[in-house]
């Protein structure tokens, strides 16, 4: 079961108040004597195929948007992680057990949320959305600032972005943009410790990480991901 015991702070987030179905995952070991705490963070949820109430940008975010049980189930965070949802899932599940097993779902070792709290459309990902129908620096604006707004919550020691994209938002247009000086800063400031990986469901994953992201050593995405977890995650 997720643990619901940061709930009521999540709900002082304006997006969470419209959009409580993709509150952040704590799985109920995220603390842990175990390890430290880990947050993972995706791209983005998905609608289906015929699904067109989050195409508005604006209206995502400013006005409460109606979903059908199917939307809602399709960007609804912890129903994803705790059915461990497509190949990321699975992947993520896996790998985590490899470091430190779980017995069961690896997911309930860590917390999670996509980066972009605005869901992509069904076959496409979020450049698609931004390319027909707008709203990019809306986008990334509430997704700095929403994950800022969590970090300060869930006070995670480790942090790794399942995606390239996404950590390059962050670090190199979107805090700087939006809070001054770099998010490697922020981090730093308050004890946490990230890195970034490509994404688990794509062909990337099991090749090696860029020659200029050093921290990788030429590893796969794969390796580096679980080499990562076993020296800075797992305690004793």
């Amino acid at each position: 079961m997720p643990d619901t015991s940061y709930d009521v702070q999540f709900q002082t987030i304006p997006f969470y108040k419209t959009h409580p179905y993709m509150m952040p995952f704590v799985g109920d070991a995220y603390e842990s004597p175990k390890h430290k705490k880990l947050l993972l963070l995706g791209e983005s949820h998905y609608m289906p195929e015929s699904s067109t109430v989050h195409h508005d940008a604006a209206k995502w975010y400013n006005g409460k948007p109606v979903l059908t049980e199917a939307e809602q189930d399709w960007c609804n965070t912890r129903g994803t992680r705790e059915g461990k949802s497509g190949r990321f899932g699975k992947e993520i599940d896996r790998c985590l057990n490899l470091v430190q097993p779980s017995g069961g779902n690896g997911w309930h070792q860590v917390a999670f949320l996509n980066y972009f709290l605005r869901p992509a459309d069904c076959t496409t990902g979020i450049d698609d959305l931004w390319k027909v129908y707008g709203g990019e620096s809306l986008d990334r604006e509430q997704a700095i600032r929403n994950l800022i707004s969590v970090l300060e919550i869930l006070r995670p020691n480790l942090v790794v972005f399942l995606s390239s994209k996404v950590c390059k938002c962050a670090e190199t247009d979107d805090y700087p943009k939006y809070f001054g000086g770099n998010l490697w800063d922020w981090t730093a400031a308050h004890g946490v410790d990230y890195c970034y990986t490509a994404h688990p469901s794509s062909a990337h994953w099991n090749k090696p990480m860029p020659a200029k992201y050093a921290k990788a050593g030429g590893l796969t995405a794969c390796e580096f991901f679980c080499k990562w977890l076993k020296e800075k995650w797992v305690c004793g």
